[in-house]
């Protein structure tokens, strides 16, 4: 092997290991604690398809610009909620649900 490329080899497996030994660094918190509207109800969401949704025992459909937010506040599809799953909704004018908030652990303890 020349010496080039017998230096760049040694490079490169020098970095590897050096990376593999480095520990990781410490994670920084996620994000900011999210305010969710104290207009907001509470309640577990189960969905039905066909625009409709379940929270706790009554059967509300969704509004035509719905938005449901994961925990990590990310708009997801009605189809990708997990169900059971512990939220805060808002509705709109006519009764449908408008705003969905899947709670995360932390926020589902508080009141």
């Amino acid at each position: 092997m020349d010496p080039l490329t017998a230096a760049i080899v040694g490079s490169v497996l020098s970095s590897a290991v050096e990376g593999l030994l480095t520990p990781a660094p410490e994670l920084a918190p996620q994000g900011i604690m999210r305010v969710l509207p104290a207009e907001s109800q509470q309640g577990v969401l189960r969905t039905l398809g066909q625009g409709q949704v379940r929270i706790d025992s009554k059967t509300y459909p969704l509004s035509p610009g719905a938005q449901i937010r994961d925990a990590s506040n990310m708009i997801v599809f009605p189809t990708m909620v997990p169900t059971p799953a512990r939220v805060r909704f808002q509705l709109d004018f006519s009764g449908a649900v408008h705003r969905v908030w899947i709670l995360s652990a932390a926020e589902a303890r508080q009141p």
